[in-house]
Order: C-alpha cells, then structure tokens, then sequence
C-alpha cells in the first residue's frame, strides 16, 4: 500500500501540464542581471539639453561600434554593468551625462537577443542539443525537454561551462517556496540532470501524497516541509515509518 502506483513524483506535473509554454516572455523589461553577449541587438536613447538614437549588434568579438565613439567591449557584462560603461564612454561626446547643466539623459535598452545552443543531458525526458533565447532560464530550458525522467533528480540538477560546474539547481526551491535564483545561461552550456539518491513514499492523511526526493542530512520536518504537513485529520502525535535497507526492512 505504500508504494502505490496511484503516488506520483513530486514536481512532475509541472512538466506535463500543457498551459505552460517553455518560451521566455519577451514582452517584459529586460532583468538588470542579463548577460550580453555577441549578436545581442542594442538600443541607445539620448534625450534631454542632447538628443539622439543609436542601434547596433554586438560583434562576433564582443564590440558594440558606436558612431563617434569607436567599439565598445561588452561581452559577458550585465545590462547594468554594460550601462555604466556606455554612459562614461558616451559622457565623452554628452558632457550633459555627468553635468547638472544642460542635462542629458541616457539609456539602454535590449531590442532582439541572440540564440544560444544549450547541450541538456542526463536523467531527462528528452536530451538533446536545444537552440534557444538566450533569456531562457535554466527552467524554462528543462520544461522545453520534458523534464526529469523516472530516475532524474529535482534537488541537483547541475549546469555545466568548460567543463567546470558553476551552478547548480534545486527545483524543490521553486515548487515549495516559488523561489529560483536568476541565472543566465551561455552558449555551449551543459544542463546535467543527474539520478536521484534517495526518495520518500509518502501516503496517508497528508496535504500531499506522493513520491519526496531527499537530500543526505534532511529530516522528516523538511519532508513535511515540503508536502505541506499533515492534514486536518491525520494523527499529528504518530507517523509510521517504513524503512528498507538491503534485505531489512524497519517500521518505527
């Protein structure tokens, strides 16, 4: 009765539901913690005692050219760190920039952003080789292939660059809390959705049933955590627990 096959695995439905599109929003404002890099399409305004528009891609190399001004490197900058670069390169030819006379204001702003090829590998539905915007999240990319399989991990899922893991994901953040570090991700980035390591069955008069994944450490207050707790009429004082190691098996 307790590995039912009716318990499923907590967080799988988020990939099955249909209403959810794996593309980013491109109709939002673009996050300050974006990371630009070459074929990004830019956009300049000038405004105030000064006024001008400028649009240009980021070369191959790395370089925004802009009239006046020469190539600018801003490969692998944030939106804001790109900004303040541009604005001390720009205050040059608009002394207005950094002046309370005659001011002159300034932004930035992205038009069109580049592709990127994302390797996603592992423990996942579909694993491939995936083309997409380069504002996709590390979650949008794992919707578009389908998600963990049977044996994938929730809690571990690494992101790979040159070979070094720089970040890592814990999907549990995200369903119980609705938190997800921003991250951009780069072309040639490997997802890497290893095999879980340890799982919990969880039935009877909980807010949640299902099947738990749990890291080395955690108790039965962080399952609970994660299932919401015990319902309204469930016995608060016992829970039974079943434990298989091997050929033993325990209930507490």
């Amino acid at each position: 009765e307790l590995e039912s096959p009716d318990l499923i695995v907590f967080g799988s439905t988020f990939f099955n539901n249909p209403n959810i599109s794996s593309a980013p929003s491109l109709n939002i404002a673009t996050p300050s913690s974006y990371e630009l890099g070459p074929g990004d399409e830019l956009g300049i305004s000038i405004w105030g005692a000064a006024e001008n528009d400028y649009t240009s891609k980021i070369s191959r190399e790395g370089f925004l050219k802009i009239e006046r001004i020469g190539p600018v490197y801003l490969s692998g900058l944030t939106i804001s760190e790109a900004k303040s670069k541009l604005k001390d390169k720009l205050s040059k030819i608009y002394s207005g920039l950094n002046s309370s006379f005659n001011k002159v204001f300034f932004d930035l702003s992205l038009l069109n952003s580049r592709s990127i090829v994302v390797n996603i590998t592992g423990n996942i539905v579909a694993p491939g080789t995936y083309t997409l915007s380069s504002l996709t999240s590390p979650l949008n990319a794992i919707y578009a292939a389908g998600g963990p399989n049977d044996n994938g991990s929730y809690r571990e899922i690494k992101i790979i660059r040159g070979g070094d893991e720089i970040h890592s994901i814990d999907l549990y953040n995200y369903f119980v809390k609705g938190s997800l570090k921003t991250f951009s991700l780069r072309d040639q980035d490997v997802i890497l959705i290893p095999p879980y390591k340890n799982r919990v069955f969880l039935n009877g008069e909980f807010k949640t049933n299902g099947i738990f994944e749990m890291k080395n450490g955690e108790s039965i207050s962080d399952l609970l955590s994660f299932n919401g707790g015990i319902a309204s009429f469930g016995a608060k004082n016992e829970v039974f627990l079943k434990r298989i190691e091997g050929v033993n098996k325990s209930i507490r």
